[in-house]
């Protein structure tokens, strides 16, 4: 993805309410981000198989949205999915639903994105680990045939047996040697996981498109105590041109808190004055 405005592109995670061309609530929320300049939304949708990809796209671009990615978060946990387990019939069905959504995303979002989905933290992580990559070696060809990246999140080591740390995912990636597999860097893991963010962030270079920016309690940008300006430096510095997309919990309200993580955000990323912030 390349940059068009000279800054980094904000997006944001959220999930799509069945009923999202009525749903007043929304409708509200997609509004916010369009008068925030915000570039794209990352969607979760518990039943892909019932959703209208091509419709969802075009609703979005009435806000002046992009649909930027599939977060599958929702769809694992609704279906029971793992790509780690050591449950056959779960390990295949998680490796067919993550085909089925490529297949039904193909055209409308750049990438899926693969964090709850790899399994919880078990006791036997070398097993976890192989088969967790044995099932992206499944799923890798049919992302790249449709050109759908795969973006595996590195997630914690209490959430996830596999992919925790960015150098542990980025050697993984490697081996795979598939440019539609990617890796996905997560603030709030990587305040775990890493003990230079940074160094990281540049030693995985070229790996990445999209950086989930979370605080280090998990709330939205601005509402912890992460320093950001060192990550958004370091993306500066290395020519990072994708986008960062806002993942975390709601403290106060979606509206009140997008906006103040924006406004936190503006300086830091090259955003023009936030409507309503001062």
């Amino acid at each position: 993805m390349k940059k068009t405005t000279g800054r980094f592109p904000l997006c944001i995670q959220t999930a799509l309410p069945q009923d999202y061309r009525e749903n007043h609530s929304f409708i509200s929320d997609l509004s916010v981000l369009r008068e925030l300049g915000f570039y794209g939304v990352e969607l979760n949708i518990a039943d892909p198989g019932q959703a209208d990809f091509a419709d969802i796209r075009e609703f979005l671009g009435q806000y002046d949205l992009r649909f930027t990615n599939f977060a599958t978060g929702i769809t694992a946990k609704r279906h029971e999915l793992s790509l780690s387990s050591t449950d056959s019939s779960v390990h295949q069905r998680s490796i067919l639903q993550c085909k089925d959504i490529i297949d039904r995303v193909c055209g409308s979002v750049e990438g899926i994105i693969v964090g709850f989905m790899k399994g919880p933290a078990v006791n036997d992580a070398d097993e976890a680990r192989k088969r967790f990559t044995d099932a992206l070696a499944a799923i890798a060809p049919h992302a790249q045939a449709n050109r759908v990246r795969v973006l595996v999140e590195a997630t914690n080591r209490y959430e996830s047996s596999v992919a925790n740390g960015l150098e542990e995912t980025a050697r993984l990636i490697r081996e795979l040697n598939n440019p539609f597999v990617r890796l996905l860097p997560d603030t709030f893991h990587m305040n775990i996981e890493e003990s230079d963010g940074p160094g990281a962030l540049e030693t995985c270079a070229g790996l990445y498109d999209s950086v989930h920016v979370s605080d280090n309690n998990r709330y939205f940008p601005g509402f912890g105590a992460f320093r950001f300006a060192e990550i958004i430096t370091t993306l500066k510095d290395i020519g990072f041109e994708g986008t960062l997309g806002i993942e975390g919990n709601i403290k106060n309200s979606f509206s009140e808190d997008v906006r103040a993580s924006a406004a936190f955000l503006a300086p830091l990323v090259g955003l023009q004055a936030v409507p309503g912030q001062g």
